[in-house]
């Protein structure tokens, strides 16, 4: 049995530029180091065969020779070998940490000078097409070797599958392809989020091992893979996520249309927030809807997140609308105000009026900006 790890997207020393707590950019930092430092300690307590890091390892802009100086380090205390590729942010260049670093015996850097390398004592056969500079378009398969016989094969990509990413700059290719090659096992990076693919159900994105930013919700880790050898076409593998995150972003609304009160509004804030920890959420709250009540925004944060590592509150609420006035308008808008104020009156069931009076709110904001904005559901 082939026992390895499988991660992607680390970005160490990634700048953080959003404002939060004191100390908040080193903190999240930390916090990535962190992740790697979880997924070194799993792979020796479960004695892995080897550890796979599937391209964008560090910022190639930021990284400093001491953060450098800790990973080797790190991989230097494993036994088992350590198969690397580059990504758009780390990749293989003349001053690439890859090129000028004097890394430990177990770490392999594959690149256009070495694409591949035989474990011996593992059985397996890992070829590699990472990146050779910042963007870099369609890689040519026909370069990469068929699967070696008796052996498990894994083919370690960082780019773009079955996407049409239209300028070609990521390395794109599709998982037609990718089965073309008849590799045991596809090692991918560049996505932040965890992706399969159905059609090639040997092929996984780990996603990143620390989320970066609120396009990357959820709990977020590295990919543990068993795998019988020698290969099986993907029927022999068996693939579990490894949780490594210590925060999680959340992007979350508030609709206050009909709060009544100041005290009315933060406990829907409360409600919102019950079950959140301060230490690990990072979220960005946005109040939305028509209100006539007078925010605060400052003594809202102060209230509720003053003691939050991030966290973010967006008034984007609106005062309501002045009906009558509106219906008095000689245009298609006091026309449109009329008549569903006037629909609104007739009706007799509560619950086609709570419909309507919805649609009057909606269809005035599509008048007025061209675009729905409201978040009130129908």
């Amino acid at each position: 049995m082939i026992r390895f790890a499988h991660f992607a997207d680390l970005h160490l020393d990634a700048p953080f530029r959003e404002a939060g707590r004191s100390g908040y950019s080193r903190q999240r930092r930390e916090d990535i180091k962190a992740a790697l430092e979880r997924i070194l300690q799993f792979s020796r307590a479960e004695k892995a065969d080897f550890v796979l890091s599937a391209g964008d390892l560090y910022e190639h802009l930021y990284t400093t020779k001491n953060t450098i100086a800790w990973v080797s380090q790190r991989f230097s205390e494993l036994s088992m070998p350590i198969v690397m590729i580059a990504g758009n942010h780390d990749p293989y260049v003349a001053d690439s940490w890859y090129r000028l670093w004097p890394w430990p015996s177990n770490v392999v850097v594959l690149s256009e000078d070495r694409p591949g390398i035989f474990l011996e004592a593992q059985k397996t056969f890992i070829y590699g097409l990472g990146f050779s500079a910042r963007k870099q378009g369609k890689p040519d398969l026909n370069k990469v070797p068929k699967p070696k016989e008796g052996c498990f094969n894994i083919l370690m990509l960082h780019g773009t599958v079955d996407m049409d990413v239209g300028d070609q700059d990521y390395s794109p290719v599709s998982s037609e392809e990718l089965a073309d090659l008849g590799y045991d096992y596809y090692a991918l990076g560049h996505f932040h989020t965890r992706k399969s693919y159905p059609t090639l159900k040997n092929a996984f994105n780990p996603g990143s091992p620390e989320p970066l930013g609120f396009d990357e919700p959820g709990d977020h880790g590295f990919l543990w893979v068993e795998a019988d050898n020698p290969s099986g076409g993907g029927d022999n593998l068996r693939v579990k996520d490894i949780s490594t995150a210590a925060r999680r972003y959340s992007r979350m609304s508030l609709d206050i249309s009909d709060a009544a009160s100041s005290d009315e509004l933060k406990m829907k804030i409360a409600a919102l927030l019950e079950g959140l920890d301060p230490d690990r959420d990072i979220i960005k709250l946005s109040l939305k809807g028509r209100t006539s009540l007078v925010i605060d925004d400052k003594a809202l944060h102060d209230a509720f997140f003053s003691q939050w590592l991030n966290a973010r509150l967006i008034n984007d609420s609106k005062a309501p609308y002045d009906y009558e006035a509106l219906s008095g308008e000689r245009n298609l808008k006091g026309a449109f105000t009329a008549e569903m104020l006037a629909r609104i009156k007739a009706c007799p069931d509560e619950d086609r009026t709570r419909i309507l009076k919805d649609a009057l709110i909606l269809g005035l904001e599509a008048l007025e900006t061209g675009r729905i904005e409201s978040l009130k559901e129908i």
